[in-house]
């Protein structure tokens, strides 16, 4: 009798895996990785029927353990973490000797990885075009996710919560500069399709973006009609977004890696002159349906925090 398939998610307890599980067939075998064991608590609490590991993704061994009989692999990489790259190489790596072993299942590889790798001037893109390209010429069939930025990046419920009509958005960068924004549950949703749909999507990269070109100076108006305050939005120096960005990253710590705070730095650079703009269509045609936009994104997160 044929074993079950077996889903690896590797960042199990964070945001995209988050918005991911849900869509996923509740009878569908799980191998949950984190980081942490109160990570691991947190998914053994919400995924009883899960298998849970804790490791170290850049060790090969671990890799090899993390993806024995397993049949797809959906990685996200810990972002801004100087080992991103080396983690993401050990997995491909791993997932081409377990789809060479004799019994093994393995037949894809679905890669989290973002938009517009190829920018160099950003550390936290670069790093993922080398797992990109290991995929591409490892024999392992792939399909590449690149989401661009996420709405959750916008402090809706924060600035809701704040006392008097007027509040001020601390931007990090020019809030003149366009942005494509995409929902995480609209990305976990087009994940989880790839997943069950798995051979149509093999060796396919999809540009995943909710909207085009849209400024933080637009996002503030939309979420200043929605929570009924005037949003004031106010540029900080590049230390003052730097230090909060790490903090955010890190849990309230200053004290992080030099990589970390360089890859911040510079992608806040790239941001304030560039922004990062892409395409709805390919969303649109996954989904089957049009993407959420920025305004309905608000309303649900208004709704949430009352």
């Amino acid at each position: 009798m044929p074993q079950p398939d077996l889903l690896v998610i590797t960042s199990a307890s964070g945001k995209q895996a988050t918005q991911l599980l849900p869509f996923l067939p509740s009878s569908l075998p799980l191998r949950l990785i984190c980081h942490s064991e109160s990570s691991a608590d947190r998914l053994r609490s919400s995924h009883p029927n899960a298998e849970v590991l804790t490791g170290n993704l850049s060790s090969p061994s671990f890799c090899a353990s993390a993806l024995h009989n397993a049949t797809a692999l959906y990685h996200i990489g810990p972002p801004f973490h100087p080992f991103e790259t080396t983690i993401g190489l050990a997995l491909v790596h791993a997932a081409s000797i377990e789809r060479g072993n004799r019994n093994g299942r393995f037949r894809h590889f679905v890669y989290s990885s973002v938009l517009h790798s190829s920018i160099r001037k950003m550390l936290n893109h670069d790093c993922k075009r080398y797992v990109e390209e290991a995929l591409l010429e490892s024999g392992v069939p792939y399909t590449i996710l690149q989401p661009t930025h996420f709405m959750e990046m916008i402090p809706v419920v924060n600035l809701a919560r704040e006392q008097g009509d007027k509040v001020v958005f601390p931007a990090k960068w020019d809030p003149s500069v366009g942005f494509s924004f995409v929902a995480l549950k609209d990305f976990g949703e087009a994940g989880a399709k790839v997943l069950r749909e798995g051979e149509k999507h093999y060796s396919a990269s999809y540009e995943i973006c909710g909207t085009g070109p849209v400024t933080y100076n637009e996002v503030m108006r939309i979420v200043g009609q929605k929570i009924g305050k005037d949003v004031v939005v106010e540029q900080v120096g590049l230390q003052e977004a730097a230090d909060g960005f790490v903090k955010m990253m890190s849990g309230g710590s200053e004290e992080v890696d030099p990589y970390t705070r360089d890859a911040a730095e510079r992608m806040l650079l790239y941001y304030n002159r560039r922004g990062l703009v892409g395409n709805s269509n390919v969303l649109k045609w996954l989904l089957g349906r049009k993407p959420t936009s920025v305004a309905e994104w608000v309303e649900e997160q208004v709704g949430k925090g009352r």
